[in-house]
Protein backbone atom coordinates (compact mmCIF):
# COMPACT_ATOMS: atom_id res chain seq x y z
CA UNK A 1 0.00 0.00 0.00
CA UNK A 2 2.70 2.34 1.05
CA UNK A 3 4.97 1.76 -2.51
CA UNK A 4 1.64 2.56 -4.56
CA UNK A 5 1.16 5.60 -2.95
CA UNK A 6 4.69 6.90 -3.32
CA UNK A 7 4.68 5.49 -6.94
CA UNK A 8 1.04 7.39 -8.08
CA UNK A 9 2.48 10.60 -6.39
CA UNK A 10 5.45 10.46 -8.49
CA UNK A 11 3.30 9.53 -11.88
CA UNK A 12 1.16 12.38 -11.05
CA UNK A 13 4.59 14.21 -11.56
CA UNK A 14 5.18 12.46 -14.73
CA UNK A 15 7.77 10.55 -12.74
CA UNK A 16 7.91 6.89 -12.76
CA UNK A 17 8.77 4.82 -10.01
CA UNK A 18 12.31 3.21 -10.63
CA UNK A 19 11.53 -0.69 -11.20
CA UNK A 20 12.73 -2.74 -7.78
CA UNK A 21 13.13 0.27 -5.53
CA UNK A 22 14.22 -1.25 -1.93
CA UNK A 23 11.83 -1.34 1.06
CA UNK A 24 13.17 -1.27 4.64
CA UNK A 25 11.28 -2.05 7.19
CA UNK A 26 12.61 -2.94 10.43
CA UNK A 27 9.36 -4.60 12.91
CA UNK A 28 6.00 -3.36 13.19
CA UNK A 29 6.29 -2.92 17.18
CA UNK A 30 8.75 -1.33 19.83
CA UNK A 31 10.40 1.28 17.50
CA UNK A 32 9.21 4.68 18.68
CA UNK A 33 11.90 6.92 20.74
CA UNK A 34 9.81 9.54 21.72
CA UNK A 35 5.96 9.72 22.55
CA UNK A 36 3.90 12.70 24.15
CA UNK A 37 1.23 11.55 26.43
CA UNK A 38 -1.60 13.69 27.48
CA UNK A 39 -2.52 13.70 30.93
CA UNK A 40 -6.32 13.09 31.68
CA UNK A 41 -7.78 12.58 35.23
CA UNK A 42 -6.94 8.45 35.31
CA UNK A 43 -3.53 9.19 34.28
CA UNK A 44 -1.25 9.49 30.85
CA UNK A 45 -2.31 8.44 27.99
CA UNK A 46 -3.52 8.96 24.09
CA UNK A 47 -6.54 11.00 23.04
CA UNK A 48 -8.91 9.14 21.11
CA UNK A 49 -8.84 9.18 17.60
CA UNK A 50 -11.39 12.01 16.68
CA UNK A 51 -12.51 12.82 20.10
CA UNK A 52 -9.86 15.36 21.88
CA UNK A 53 -11.58 15.60 24.85
CA UNK A 54 -12.08 11.81 25.43
CA UNK A 55 -8.77 9.81 26.30
CA UNK A 56 -7.60 6.31 26.44
CA UNK A 57 -5.09 4.84 29.26
CA UNK A 58 -3.20 1.60 29.00
CA UNK A 59 -0.24 0.05 30.90
CA UNK A 60 2.09 -0.45 28.31
CA UNK A 61 2.51 1.30 24.91
CA UNK A 62 2.97 -1.03 22.24
CA UNK A 63 4.75 0.70 19.17
CA UNK A 64 6.93 2.48 22.01
CA UNK A 65 10.23 0.84 22.60
CA UNK A 66 11.37 -0.20 26.26
CA UNK A 67 12.81 2.71 27.58
CA UNK A 68 9.77 4.59 27.51
CA UNK A 69 8.04 1.95 28.65
CA UNK A 70 9.67 1.95 31.52
CA UNK A 71 9.16 5.90 31.89
CA UNK A 72 5.97 5.32 31.26
CA UNK A 73 5.20 3.01 34.23
CA UNK A 74 7.19 5.43 36.56
CA UNK A 75 5.25 8.58 35.68
CA UNK A 76 2.06 6.59 35.85
CA UNK A 77 2.83 5.38 39.46
CA UNK A 78 3.74 8.63 40.31
CA UNK A 79 0.66 9.69 39.41
CA UNK A 80 -1.29 7.33 41.29
CA UNK A 81 0.74 8.19 44.43
CA UNK A 82 0.24 11.58 44.50
CA UNK A 83 -3.23 11.64 42.65
CA UNK A 84 -5.03 13.70 45.82
CA UNK A 85 -1.89 17.00 45.14
CA UNK A 86 -2.27 16.82 41.40
CA UNK A 87 -4.53 18.92 39.23
CA UNK A 88 -4.82 18.03 35.52
CA UNK A 89 -5.28 20.41 32.86
CA UNK A 90 -9.09 20.43 31.88
CA UNK A 91 -8.53 21.24 28.29
CA UNK A 92 -12.44 22.30 27.25
CA UNK A 93 -12.27 25.02 30.74
CA UNK A 94 -8.67 25.72 30.08
CA UNK A 95 -7.89 25.33 33.89
CA UNK A 96 -5.84 23.09 35.61
CA UNK A 97 -1.98 22.60 35.64
CA UNK A 98 -0.35 19.11 34.10
CA UNK A 99 -0.68 18.53 30.95
CA UNK A 100 1.53 16.37 29.11
CA UNK A 101 4.63 14.45 29.99
CA UNK A 102 6.71 13.67 26.83
CA UNK A 103 8.77 10.86 27.20
CA UNK A 104 12.18 9.91 24.91
CA UNK A 105 14.31 7.15 25.17
CA UNK A 106 17.68 6.72 23.07
CA UNK A 107 17.29 3.42 20.90
CA UNK A 108 20.45 2.77 21.19
CA UNK A 109 21.96 4.25 24.47
CA UNK A 110 20.55 3.84 27.44
CA UNK A 111 19.95 7.88 27.78
CA UNK A 112 15.97 8.88 28.53
CA UNK A 113 14.10 11.96 29.69
CA UNK A 114 10.95 13.08 30.54
CA UNK A 115 9.61 16.71 30.06
CA UNK A 116 6.54 17.90 31.99
CA UNK A 117 4.71 20.09 30.28
CA UNK A 118 2.50 22.59 33.10
CA UNK A 119 -0.03 24.95 32.62
CA UNK A 120 1.44 28.69 32.31
CA UNK A 121 -1.37 30.37 33.25
CA UNK A 122 -2.10 28.14 36.13
CA UNK A 123 -1.49 30.23 39.64
CA UNK A 124 1.93 30.48 41.03
CA UNK A 125 1.16 28.45 43.93
CA UNK A 126 -0.16 25.55 42.06
CA UNK A 127 2.56 25.48 40.11
CA UNK A 128 4.97 25.46 42.62
CA UNK A 129 3.40 22.99 44.40
CA UNK A 130 3.75 20.42 41.05
CA UNK A 131 7.35 21.99 40.51
CA UNK A 132 7.96 19.82 43.84
CA UNK A 133 6.36 16.74 43.21
CA UNK A 134 8.24 16.39 39.52
CA UNK A 135 11.24 17.09 41.89
CA UNK A 136 10.34 13.98 43.90
CA UNK A 137 9.72 12.30 40.97
CA UNK A 138 13.06 12.66 39.17
CA UNK A 139 15.15 11.75 42.89
CA UNK A 140 13.32 8.26 42.14
CA UNK A 141 13.05 8.28 38.89
CA UNK A 142 15.82 5.76 36.51
CA UNK A 143 15.17 8.50 34.07
CA UNK A 144 18.73 10.40 33.52
CA UNK A 145 16.87 13.76 32.42
CA UNK A 146 13.66 15.17 34.10
CA UNK A 147 12.36 18.67 32.75
CA UNK A 148 9.33 21.12 33.07
CA UNK A 149 8.25 23.16 30.35
CA UNK A 150 5.44 26.01 30.32
CA UNK A 151 2.53 26.26 28.11
CA UNK A 152 -0.21 29.05 27.86
CA UNK A 153 -3.72 27.30 28.39
CA UNK A 154 -4.68 28.03 24.89
CA UNK A 155 -1.79 26.46 23.14
CA UNK A 156 -1.44 22.79 22.89
CA UNK A 157 2.34 22.07 22.66
CA UNK A 158 3.99 19.25 24.40
CA UNK A 159 7.67 20.44 23.83
CA UNK A 160 8.99 24.04 24.56
CA UNK A 161 12.55 25.45 23.56
CA UNK A 162 12.95 26.94 27.13
CA UNK A 163 12.07 23.97 29.48
CA UNK A 164 14.21 23.94 32.36
CA UNK A 165 16.39 21.39 33.63
CA UNK A 166 15.19 19.29 36.69
CA UNK A 167 17.96 16.85 36.31
CA UNK A 168 20.49 16.05 34.23
CA UNK A 169 20.69 17.84 31.16
CA UNK A 170 18.66 19.50 28.33
CA UNK A 171 20.51 16.77 25.82
CA UNK A 172 20.12 12.93 24.98
CA UNK A 173 22.52 11.10 22.84
CA UNK A 174 22.47 8.62 20.55
CA UNK A 175 24.38 6.40 18.93
CA UNK A 176 24.24 5.25 15.27
CA UNK A 177 26.93 3.49 13.62
CA UNK A 178 30.48 4.76 14.50
CA UNK A 179 28.70 8.53 14.94
CA UNK A 180 27.27 9.77 18.29
CA UNK A 181 24.91 12.31 18.25
CA UNK A 182 23.44 14.59 20.80
CA UNK A 183 19.84 16.18 20.27
CA UNK A 184 17.79 18.29 22.27
CA UNK A 185 14.94 17.27 24.39
CA UNK A 186 12.71 19.37 23.08
CA UNK A 187 13.88 19.37 19.32
CA UNK A 188 13.68 17.21 16.20
CA UNK A 189 14.99 13.75 15.98
CA UNK A 190 14.43 10.95 13.53
CA UNK A 191 11.53 8.81 15.94
CA UNK A 192 12.71 5.62 14.66
CA UNK A 193 16.23 4.87 15.44
CA UNK A 194 16.93 1.51 14.08
CA UNK A 195 15.41 2.66 10.26
CA UNK A 196 17.23 5.95 10.50
CA UNK A 197 20.17 3.69 10.32
CA UNK A 198 19.32 1.88 7.11
CA UNK A 199 18.71 5.43 5.67
CA UNK A 200 21.92 6.68 6.59
CA UNK A 201 23.96 3.69 5.37
CA UNK A 202 21.91 3.83 1.86
CA UNK A 203 22.86 7.80 1.75
CA UNK A 204 26.93 7.29 2.22
CA UNK A 205 26.69 4.16 -0.44
CA UNK A 206 24.36 6.44 -2.82
CA UNK A 207 26.71 10.06 -2.01
CA UNK A 208 29.78 8.26 -3.55
CA UNK A 209 33.16 10.21 -2.84
CA UNK A 210 35.47 12.91 -4.41
CA UNK A 211 33.21 15.94 -3.93
CA UNK A 212 34.68 19.55 -2.70
CA UNK A 213 31.92 20.20 -1.07
CA UNK A 214 28.93 18.71 0.77
CA UNK A 215 25.67 20.00 2.02
CA UNK A 216 23.45 19.13 4.17
CA UNK A 217 20.34 21.14 3.94
CA UNK A 218 17.85 21.01 7.03
CA UNK A 219 20.42 19.23 8.25
CA UNK A 220 18.78 19.63 12.66
CA UNK A 221 21.91 18.09 14.08
CA UNK A 222 23.79 17.46 11.87
CA UNK A 223 23.44 13.64 11.27
CA UNK A 224 23.48 13.12 7.34
CA UNK A 225 26.39 15.93 7.29
CA UNK A 226 28.67 14.06 9.87
CA UNK A 227 27.67 10.72 8.76
CA UNK A 228 28.48 11.22 5.09
CA UNK A 229 31.43 13.64 6.26
CA UNK A 230 33.85 11.32 4.38
CA UNK A 231 32.20 11.96 0.40
CA UNK A 232 33.77 15.56 0.49
CA UNK A 233 36.64 17.51 1.38
CA UNK A 234 34.30 20.06 3.45
CA UNK A 235 30.78 19.18 4.85
CA UNK A 236 28.77 22.23 5.67
CA UNK A 237 25.34 21.60 7.86
CA UNK A 238 22.51 24.57 7.06
CA UNK A 239 19.65 25.05 9.34
CA UNK A 240 17.52 27.95 10.98
CA UNK A 241 17.34 25.87 14.45
CA UNK A 242 19.11 27.44 17.37
CA UNK A 243 18.58 24.07 19.23
CA UNK A 244 20.01 22.14 16.13
CA UNK A 245 22.85 24.32 15.89
CA UNK A 246 23.85 23.91 19.76
CA UNK A 247 23.58 20.06 18.78
CA UNK A 248 25.34 20.02 15.59
CA UNK A 249 28.53 22.00 16.87
CA UNK A 250 28.31 19.37 19.88
CA UNK A 251 28.33 16.22 17.19
CA UNK A 252 30.77 18.04 15.08
CA UNK A 253 33.66 17.93 18.22
CA UNK A 254 32.41 14.80 19.42
CA UNK A 255 32.95 12.92 16.33
CA UNK A 256 36.33 14.58 15.67
CA UNK A 257 34.43 15.93 12.55
CA UNK A 258 37.19 18.86 11.50
CA UNK A 259 35.50 18.97 7.95
CA UNK A 260 32.61 20.13 8.92
CA UNK A 261 30.82 23.48 9.36
CA UNK A 262 27.51 24.76 10.11
CA UNK A 263 25.78 27.71 9.13
CA UNK A 264 22.18 29.31 9.63
CA UNK A 265 19.99 28.63 7.01
CA UNK A 266 17.10 30.69 6.04
CA UNK A 267 14.73 28.90 3.67
CA UNK A 268 13.46 32.39 2.13
CA UNK A 269 17.00 33.45 2.04
CA UNK A 270 18.85 30.75 0.24
CA UNK A 271 20.81 33.40 -1.91
CA UNK A 272 23.31 33.92 0.64
CA UNK A 273 24.80 30.09 0.39
CA UNK A 274 25.76 30.36 -2.82
CA UNK A 275 29.06 32.02 -2.70
CA UNK A 276 30.05 28.88 -0.87
CA UNK A 277 29.82 26.05 -3.90
CA UNK A 278 30.78 28.36 -6.78
CA UNK A 279 32.90 26.74 -9.39
CA UNK A 280 33.09 23.48 -6.94
CA UNK A 281 32.06 19.86 -7.60
CA UNK A 282 29.14 19.66 -5.10
CA UNK A 283 26.38 17.35 -2.89
CA UNK A 284 23.60 18.33 -1.24
CA UNK A 285 21.35 15.94 1.27
CA UNK A 286 18.39 17.82 1.23
CA UNK A 287 15.85 17.08 4.14
CA UNK A 288 13.11 19.35 4.10
CA UNK A 289 10.51 19.42 6.45
CA UNK A 290 6.78 17.71 5.53
CA UNK A 291 5.37 20.97 3.46
CA UNK A 292 8.48 20.47 1.69
CA UNK A 293 10.70 23.25 -0.33
CA UNK A 294 10.37 27.18 -0.10
CA UNK A 295 10.41 28.12 -4.07
CA UNK A 296 13.37 30.14 -3.40
CA UNK A 297 14.96 27.24 -2.20
CA UNK A 298 14.39 25.14 -4.95
CA UNK A 299 15.33 28.40 -7.51
CA UNK A 300 18.95 28.26 -5.37
CA UNK A 301 19.08 24.08 -5.81
CA UNK A 302 18.80 24.63 -9.33
CA UNK A 303 21.17 27.47 -9.70
CA UNK A 304 24.03 25.84 -7.63
CA UNK A 305 23.35 22.73 -9.84
CA UNK A 306 25.08 20.47 -7.37
CA UNK A 307 26.56 17.05 -9.29
CA UNK A 308 23.93 15.04 -7.58
CA UNK A 309 21.39 15.72 -4.37
CA UNK A 310 20.08 13.03 -2.20
CA UNK A 311 16.46 14.32 -1.34
CA UNK A 312 14.94 12.84 1.68
CA UNK A 313 11.25 13.15 2.01
CA UNK A 314 8.20 12.15 4.65
CA UNK A 315 5.46 13.65 1.94
CA UNK A 316 4.72 10.92 -1.31
CA UNK A 317 3.05 13.98 -2.49
CA UNK A 318 4.92 16.71 -2.03
CA UNK A 319 7.89 14.57 -3.37
CA UNK A 320 6.65 14.39 -6.28
CA UNK A 321 5.77 18.61 -6.70
CA UNK A 322 9.23 19.16 -6.32
CA UNK A 323 11.07 16.29 -8.57
CA UNK A 324 8.72 17.75 -11.13
CA UNK A 325 10.90 21.22 -10.87
CA UNK A 326 13.95 19.53 -10.41
CA UNK A 327 13.31 17.14 -13.33
CA UNK A 328 14.20 20.36 -15.67
CA UNK A 329 17.88 19.50 -14.26
CA UNK A 330 18.45 16.41 -12.98
CA UNK A 331 17.48 12.59 -13.45
CA UNK A 332 16.34 10.09 -10.66
CA UNK A 333 18.97 7.67 -11.06
CA UNK A 334 18.34 5.82 -7.57
CA UNK A 335 15.04 5.34 -5.32
CA UNK A 336 14.47 3.84 -1.86
CA UNK A 337 11.85 3.67 1.02
CA UNK A 338 12.08 3.65 4.51
CA UNK A 339 9.13 2.68 6.82
CA UNK A 340 9.40 4.93 9.66
CA UNK A 341 6.09 4.15 10.88
CA UNK A 342 4.68 0.84 10.47
CA UNK A 343 1.88 1.44 12.04
CA UNK A 344 0.24 4.49 9.93
CA UNK A 345 0.07 5.60 6.37
CA UNK A 346 3.48 7.37 6.57
CA UNK A 347 6.53 6.51 4.46
CA UNK A 348 9.86 8.38 3.96
CA UNK A 349 11.94 8.24 1.00
CA UNK A 350 15.49 9.01 -0.36
CA UNK A 351 15.77 9.98 -4.28
CA UNK A 352 19.29 9.86 -5.89
CA UNK A 353 19.28 12.68 -8.48
CA UNK A 354 21.96 13.08 -11.23
CA UNK A 355 22.62 16.33 -12.98
CA UNK A 356 21.83 16.11 -16.80
CA UNK A 357 24.80 16.25 -19.16
CA UNK A 358 26.81 15.81 -16.82
CA UNK A 359 27.38 12.26 -16.37
CA UNK A 360 31.31 12.30 -16.88
CA UNK A 361 31.59 14.72 -14.02
CA UNK A 362 29.47 12.86 -10.92
CA UNK A 363 31.73 11.46 -7.79
CA UNK A 364 31.97 7.72 -7.70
Amino acid sequence: MKKNAVAEALLRAGIPMPPGAPFYFKGEYGYRNRMDFVFSEKGPGFRRSGKFYRFVNFEECFISNDGINSALGEVTAWFNENREKISVFDVVKKQGVLRYSTIRSSYFTEDSSVTFILNKDAPHDALEAHRGLISEFGALSGCKNILIGLVKSNSDLSAVDDAVVVKGREFLEERLGPCKFFYHTQGFFQNNSAVTMDMLFYAREKAGSGYDCLLDLFGGVGTFGIFLKDAAAEAIIADNSQTGRVCAEMNIRENNAGNVSYIHFEAVKPGELHAEFEGKKTIFILDPPRAGMHKKTMKFILTSAPERIIYISCNPVRLGEDMRALSTKYNMTDMAMFDMFPQTRHIECAVVLDKKNGLNNQAR
